[in-house]
């Protein structure tokens, strides 16, 4: 989810999470192998979303790991590795999804895992929100998941392995005035997630949700200058690459959900659980998620 921007039919906004206050896009890779004893190339990941934020931050930790990316985005990620393979791709255009999906077939490689990170926001009461802005939300966040997804998924049950990671977000289990389609299209792509974590875990494929609440970002701080929702103060703004880290590492230690900051616990789950308790408990996160932007920020 990065600063790059997603066209929607002609509607332009940026995405959920833009690119961090600290930039650490431009960071070389992180452990990257020796060039010169570079081991045999391991599996091929597809990643929605590379171009940019921690789209970008998790390509760079991919390739460090000696996968092959497939980096399904508009605008080309700015690495030059032959372990990278751009396919241009409109994700909010219904047919691009199934173009790209024939393209990454003629690439001729087994995908391993595939990671949604691409989506967008666009705040707005119900009653004043414009009608291609409600449609690019439910597109990028939740229909174009589901349709990659499904391109996708006959390959990886015929391998007998699989990753499916979908980045969703806090909104997807708490309620957000002023951005209810965005919270309703990650509330879907939670449940679709699950549901298809029952379809496909005895074929060997594992599907994980991520769900970052604040995240260090120009695109939070913005929000932030501007009121802000409950949202942006749920947690003390997290840093990108941590974000973009967790993500990475569920190919290798798959969890069906892991909330960021650290809502695994049992006060946090049972909050997820109860909506009578998290309505509230939130003044008390939004207190503490206050004092954490002041802390991480410096602002007043």
């Amino acid at each position: 989810m990065g600063m790059s921007r997603i066209g929607i039919q002609g509607y332009d906004r940026p995405m959920t999470a833009s690119s961090p206050l600290q930039d650490n896009s431009h960071a070389p890779l992180p452990h990257a192998p020796d060039q010169g004893q570079m081991p045999e190339r391991l599996k091929t990941v597809v990643l929605t979303g590379a171009s940019g934020g921690i789209g970008l931050l998790i390509a760079k930790r991919l390739l460090a790991q000696n996968y092959h990316v497939i980096a399904l985005c508009r605008s080309k990620p700015a690495l030059e590795t032959p372990s990278l393979t751009h396919i241009p791709c409109d994700l909010g255009l219904p047919d691009a999804v199934t173009q790209a999906c024939a393209l990454i077939t003629q690439e001729n490689k087994t995908v391993f895992a595939v990671i949604h990170c691409a989506g967008t926001i666009a705040p707005a009461p119900v009653a004043q929100a414009d009608d291609k802005a409600i449609a690019a939300q439910i597109m990028l966040n939740l229909s174009s998941p589901i349709v990659l997804t499904r391109h996708l998924l006959p390959q990886m049950i015929s391998a007998g392995e699989g990753r499916i990671v979908f980045v969703n977000s806090m909104a997807a289990v708490i309620p957000l005035s002023g951005s209810a389609v965005y919270a309703a299209a990650k509330s879907g792509l939670r449940n679709f997630a699950l549901s298809l974590a029952q379809e496909v875990t005895k074929q060997g494929i594992h599907v994980s949700s991520v769900f970052p609440g604040a995240v260090q970002t120009e695109m939070l701080a913005r929000e932030m200058q501007e009121g802000g929702s409950i949202l942006n103060y749920v947690s003390t703004p997290l840093d990108p690459d941590l974000v973009a880290k967790t993500i990475v590492s569920q190919l290798a230690h798959p969890r069906a959900e892991r909330f960021l900051p650290a809502v695994d616990g049992l006060f946090g789950r049972f909050c997820m659980m109860n909506p009578a308790l998290l309505r509230l408990a939130l003044p008390l996160l939004a207190y503490l998620g206050r004092r954490g932007y002041r802390k991480a920020t410096g602002a007043r």
